[in-house]
C-alpha cells in the first residue's frame, strides 16, 4: 500500500490543488457514523480553507470536510494543521423534524402511520430519513447542493422507526446498529455529485463460501496485534418505559432486551428509565408499542465487545484490496481464546513519510465523549 496523494476540492467538487508531500495524515472512517481526520503540512495551500473537501486517492470513498486550519510560524518554520470530519458528518448538520401527518403522533415515522403500522427494509428507512432531512423531500433551505440519494433497492432487516427532533447522525447510527448495516456519503467526481448510499458490507467470514475469506490472526501473520475489550460500564437489561400520560397517570411498562426470555434478577439486574414519548402499552393500527420502542432504546445500553487490530503491512490481507470498512471477517487468537465473526466498524489510516499504519475496529465502536454525555442526560419523566 502506498502513501496516498490528497486532492483538495471546492464544495461544488472542482479540483483546486493536489498535495503529494505532507508531514502526517490520520484519517478515521466509520461504517455506521462519521469519522475525522488530521492533516499536518509544512507548506500551505490557498485551497486549505474551511468548507473545502479533502479526497484520498481517486475513488471518492475517503473524503472529508475541512473544519479547522491552524498555522504556526516560529524559528523552525511553518506548521499547518488541518482537521475536519468525513462526509458522513454532513448528517450531523440536520435534525429530524416531526411529520405533519397527524397519524404519526408528532414523530417522523417510517413507514408513515397512515392506515396501519407496517414494516419496511432498513435501506428504505435510512434513505427516507436522509431524503426528508437534506434530500429532495426536504425544504429547499435544508437540502445539500449536488447531493443525490442512490436508488432504493429494498435491502436489509425489515422494521419501522420513529424519531422527533433528534440529531440525524445519531438516529442513522442507531438504525444501522439495530439493523446491522451502514451508510456512506461519497464523491462522484466525474459528475460532481455527492452520493448518499446504504451499505451492507461483504461477508468474508471463514465459514461462508461465496466470497474470499479474511481471517485476522497474529498466528497467521495477517495482523501485528489484537486487543480485546469487554465493556459493561453502560450495561442495562431492564427498562421501565414511560409512555402516554403525565405523573401518576403515565403509562409505565417494564421491558426486557429483545430475544430475552427471562427477567434479570439480583446482582445481574441493571435498570434504567427510558422516555418513549406518548406511546401506548400495546401496538395499535396507528402506533408502535412501548415494548418495541423500549427494546430499541435498550440496544444503546447493551454490553459491548470490541476487537482492535493493527494490520500487518506485509500480511496476507491488504486493506482496500482484500477487505474494507463494513466487511464481516473472522478474528482468531488462541492466546485470548477468541474465534469470532465481527464487522469492521472503523478503520484508521495513519501516514507519515516513511510509515503506513492501518488499524481496524471489529464489533462495537467504543463510545466517544459525545455519546457518553448524551447518555447521561436525564430523560423527560
Amino acid at each position: 500500500m502506498e502513501i496516498p496523494s490528497i486532492k483538495i476540492l471546492s464544495r461544488d467538487l472542482v479540483l483546486l490543488d493536489e498535495i503529494d508531500l505532507y508531514t502526517s495524515l490520520d484519517f478515521l472512517r466509520s461504517w455506521q457514523g462519521f469519522g475525522d481526520f488530521t492533516l499536518k503540512v509544512c507548506k500551505g495551500s490557498s485551497a486549505l480553507i474551511r468548507g473545502n473537501i479533502l479526497m484520498l486517492g481517486d475513488d471518492g470513498h475517503r473524503c472529508g470536510i475541512i473544519e479547522n486550519v491552524e498555522s504556526i510560524h516560529d524559528e523552525k518554520g511553518v506548521d499547518i494543521t488541518v482537521t475536519g470530519k468525513t462526509l458522513n458528518g454532513l448528517t450531523k448538520q440536520r435534525i429530524v423534524l416531526p411529520s405533519e401527518n397527524e397519524a404519526d403522533g408528532g414523530y417522523f415515522c417510517v413507514p408513515a402511520a397512515n392506515d396501519s403500522v407496517s414494516v419496511t427494509a432498513a435501506e428504505n428507512i435510512i434513505k427516507t430519513f436522509a431524503s426528508y432531512c437534506f434530500g429532495e423531500n426536504a425544504e429547499e433551505a435544508r437540502q445539500f447542493p449536488n447531493l443525490s440519494i442512490a436508488a432504493n433497492q429494498g435491502r436489509g432487516t425489515e422494521t419501522n422507526w420513529m424519531s422527533r427532533y433528534n440529531e440525524l447522525s445519531s438516529e442513522l447510527e442507531s438504525i444501522c446498529q439495530y439493523c446491522d448495516c451502514g451508510y456512506e456519503i461519497y464523491v462522484d467526481l466525474e459528475n460532481r455529485q455527492y452520493i448518499f448510499e446504504y451499505r451492507e458490507g461483504i461477508d468474508r467470514s471463514s465459514e461462508q463460501t461465496e466470497n474470499s475469506r479474511v481471517i485476522f490472526s497474529v498466528k497467521f501473520e495477517s495482523v501485528d496485534s489484537v486487543t480485546y475489550t469487554e465493556d459493561y460500564s453502560n450495561y442495562k437489561n431492564v427498562a421501565y418505559c414511560g409512555g402516554k400520560g403525565e405523573g401518576a397517570d403515565r403509562i409505565i411498562n417494564k421491558v426486557k432486551p429483545k430475544g430475552t426470555n427471562t427477567e434479570a434478577e439480583g446482582f445481574e439486574r441493571f435498570e434504567i428509565f427510558v422516555d418513549c414519548g406518548s406511546l401506548e402499552s400495546i401496538e395499535t393500527d396507528t402506533a408502535l408499542s412501548l415494548e418495541q420502542e423500549g427494546q430499541r432504546k435498550l440496544e444503546d445500553y447493551a454490553a459491548s465487545e470490541t476487537l482492535s487490530s493493527e494490520i500487518s503491512a506485509f500480511g496476507s490481507f491488504r486493506y482496500l484490496e482484500h477487505w474494507d470498512l463494513g466487511d464481516l471477517v473472522t478474528a482468531v487468537d488462541d492466546e485470548l481464546n477468541i474465534m469470532q465473526d465481527k464487522r469492521i466498524t472503523e478503520v484508521r489510516e495513519s501516514y507519515e513519510p516513511e510509515s503506513i499504519k492501518i488499524s481496524a475496529t471489529l464489533g462495537d465502536v467504543p463510545k466517544r465523549l459525545g455519546k457518553v454525555l448524551k447518555s447521561l442526560k436525564g430523560p423527560v419523566k
